[in-house]
């Protein structure tokens, strides 16, 4: 009797577990689907950002895999390798170029072109030194608002008038980009600009005037930035280079060689950008009134900020007096740490406002430097230029230096002005040093026409951080940037190079 009720029991057990078994497996590969779907999307998505990435990686190892070209050795090809991987990623911007810099180093080790106990020390001398104390002093500077005290100052004297204003704009600009740095500058004046925008009657009412304030913003930094060694990044970096060369290059030095061309460009530029962007107001005063109430505000300097003052000018003279004994990054770090014993900043401060990555970035600069010329990659290339520039009867002295600050220039409106440096400064030296023209004339006129990045939005950090609140447009910056750099190369090549440097005994 039992036999009939347990069969039907089993068989409906048997049947849950097929179906229970069907079930499984249909989830199962759902979840196999699934993966292999996003297995696919990841893929999808990484070849899309990284294909810039993947192109550098395979231009260098194309390079590599070449047959070694006359003239050049293995080690010297693997550099040429990683050099093109470095300029399609600066110009690209396919992976952070912080860790750009940090592949520099790895690529030595794992080709075989230095030790891992040798290229730690490639990427530390004095031009990381003071990149990385100007840093940290002007994070202190900022801190304690004393750029907006000397806006201020730059604002009382300037007056009302929109040319006035303008003026006063672009040179506070130029001289504090020379003295912090171009983004910091162009930060600390952009809510100055903004505001007289916006008390004007707005962007909509005022998109000349929008324009013309973000470019004096944009443009003063670009001028003011190769005044000293301290103006960017680039010109530490050319310092770095031309140590190789036992030239040595003091701060008065630079600033003798390099200020008159801020000085006659501040009035052009001021000129030029109220002609191309005409303001639809003429006078400023409730804006100007208002900024000015805001500003001070804040009350006098504090004794802090006095101290950081006395503080920055002390640096500020030391670099000029005596730079040749100390060291420009000695010196920046020396005032970084008194900064920090003093308590005028600390430590957590400067960890945040310090932009490591540019350190970084400029410390993997100056190791493929020195790995271009350790390889005689830099020698193969530079002869190779010469040849070419020989073939177009440019040989040596002048021409030489006008073609080779030309093609800085060109590049700088590219790829940042930092990278092209870094790229171009060990060759255009090997260059100059090849064709017996002064590498110190050709290294500081280089270190220049890095500075020209008037035309595009990616040249500079200026440019970008003035593009931010959307008054301007792209064609804005070639509208206006092309006369100054025309203007730009034409006084760098006869004013500086071809007069002024020739009254100084430079070549």
């Amino acid at each position: 009797m039992s036999v009939p009720v347990i069969n039907p029991v089993i068989n409906l057990f048997r049947l849950k577990l097929e179906l229970g078994g069907l079930a499984l497996k249909a989830h199962a590969e759902q979840q196999v689907a699934g993966l292999e779907s996003k297995s696919q999307s990841f893929l999808a998505q990484f070849f899309s950002e990284r294909k810039w990435f993947l192109l550098a990686a395979a231009v260098a190892a194309a390079i590599c895999l070449m047959p070694t070209p006359e003239g050049l050795s293995v080690q010297g090809k693997y550099a040429v390798g990683l050099m093109a991987f470095v300029v399609i990623c600066f110009f690209t911007e396919a992976i952070p170029l912080p860790a750009v810099a940090l592949i520099i180093g790895s690529y030595q080790v794992v080709m075989g072109l230095s030790s891992f106990r040798d290229v730690p020390k490639t990427f530390m001398n004095d031009a990381v030194g003071f990149i990385m104390g100007a840093l940290m002093i002007g994070a202190m500077l900022v801190k304690h608002n004393i750029h907006n005290k000397i806006a201020l100052a730059i604002l009382n004297v300037a007056g009302t008038k929109v040319n006035r204003v303008v003026l006063g704009i672009t040179t506070f600009c130029a001289f504090s980009a020379g003295f912090i740095s171009e983004h910091a500058t162009a930060t600390i004046m952009l809510p100055v600009g903004m505001g007289i925008v916006s008390l004007s009657g707005g962007i909509n009412k005022v998109p000349r005037l929008g324009k013309l304030l973000m470019l004096a913003i944009a443009y003063g930094c670009v001028i003011g930035g190769l005044a000293s060694p301290s103006g960017g990044a680039r010109n530490a970096l050319m310092i770095g280079f031309l140590y190789k060369y036992d030239i040595s290059i003091s701060y008065g030095q630079w600033l003798l060689m390099c200020m008159p061309f801020t000085i006659i460009m501040i009035p052009f530029v001021t000129f030029w950008l109220t002609k191309v962007f005409k303001p639809e107001v003429t006078d400023l005063s409730k804006a100007v009134e208002e900024i000015k109430k805001e500003m001070a505000s804040a009350g006098p300097m504090t004794a802090q900020a006095k101290m950081a003052l006395v503080l920055f000018l002390t640096v500020l003279v030391l670099w000029i007096t005596a730079s040749e004994h100390l060291g420009l990054g000695n010196i920046a770090i020396m005032g970084a740490v008194l900064a920090m014993i003093l308590g005028l900043v600390d430590w957590k401060y400067l960890q945040e406002q310090t932009q490591w990555g540019v350190v970084l970035l400029y410390a993997g600069a100056i190791s493929m430097g020195a790995m271009l010329a350790s390889t005689g990659a830099a020698m193969w290339l530079a002869q190779n230029f010469l040849a070419l520039a020989s073939a177009l009867g440019i040989k040596s002295g002048l021409p030489l230096l006008a073609a080779t600050t030309a093609i800085t220039a060109i590049t700088t409106n590219t790829m940042a002005d930092g990278p092209t440096v870094a790229v171009l400064g060990p060759i255009l030296l090997q260059v100059a040093d090849l064709a017996k023209t002064s590498p110190f004339a050709i290294g500081i006129s280089t270190s220049l026409g890095a500075a020209f990045a008037y035309l595009l939005i990616i040249g500079t950090p200026a440019n970008a951080i003035v593009y931010g609140p959307g008054y301007l447009k792209a064609s804005d910056y070639l509208k206006a940037g092309s006369v100054l750099f025309l203007v730009s190369l034409v006084l760098v090549i006869f004013g500086l190079a071809g007069f002024w440097w020739k009254i100084l005994g430079i070549w």
